[in-house]
């Protein structure tokens, strides 16, 4: 479970000027959800995913994800929370275009030593997504649709608990959207909790709960 309470985050921007991105923030998120995060465009809620996902620190409040409170974590836990306990799925996919299919998805475990099981874990996440027969392919080479699946089994390969995907079909038209939601509602069938941003009502519906962020807030 993750449990947000009263998160404030401010950035500073040209001209001695202040964005309050997350203002008093609190929300819940129940393992096995969908959550869908609506609102519009600088409402805070790719800050948010941020947070959750230790990407970025918040100003006060706090951020406990399976009793683990995240700002007390030291840098070498935050790192390893990252890499195992949350996945994450970005609108621009984040792929090295130069980079196999087997490479991309592979990138999370490039400390492991194990080659013989980061292969099977690489195989079994392309698996799970539908793309395994793109193994040896490019990643330039493949449509939008399939560079997103891509980017899911990327975000899957370590068997994260939960996925934090901020705005993942944000980029694609509306059959291709539907495959991804499809890829990510049968994930979440097999237990993992996953927070969806985005700004499209056709995909928060798909998604078990949606919550609304206006100014920073949690506003339904």
């Amino acid at each position: 479970m993750i449990e947000i309470k009263d998160l404030h985050k401010t950035y500073s921007m040209p001209g001695n000027v202040e964005c309050h991105a997350l203002n008093g923030l609190s929300l819940q998120v129940e393992d096995g959800e969908i959550l869908a995060i609506i609102g519009k465009s600088g409402a805070g809620k790719s800050t948010l995913l941020h947070m959750i996902g230790c990407i970025d620190d918040f100003d006060s409040g706090s951020v406990v994800v399976d009793d683990m409170e995240l700002a007390r974590l030291s840098d070498g836990k935050r790192a390893e929370f990252r890499n195992s306990r949350v996945g994450i799925v970005l609108q621009d996919f984040a792929l090295i275009p130069e980079y196999t299919v087997q490479e991309n998805v592979a990138v999370p475990l490039i400390f492991s030593k194990d080659r013989k099981k980061v292969r099977e874990r690489v195989a079994a996440a392309l698996e799970e997504v539908g793309m395994k027969e793109y193994i040896s392919k490019k990643a330039n080479q493949l449509s939008g649709g399939q560079k997103q699946r891509v980017a899911i089994a990327r975000a899957i390969v370590n068997n994260p608990r939960y996925i934090l995907a901020d705005e993942p079909t944000g980029a694609l038209d509306t059959e291709t959207s539907r495959q991804v939601m499809d890829t990510l509602i049968e994930l979440n069938r097999k237990g993992t909790t996953i927070i969806v941003i985005t700004h499209d009502p056709d995909i928060a519906a798909l998604c078990t709960r949606s919550v609304r962020i206006e100014d920073g807030r949690v506003v339904d």
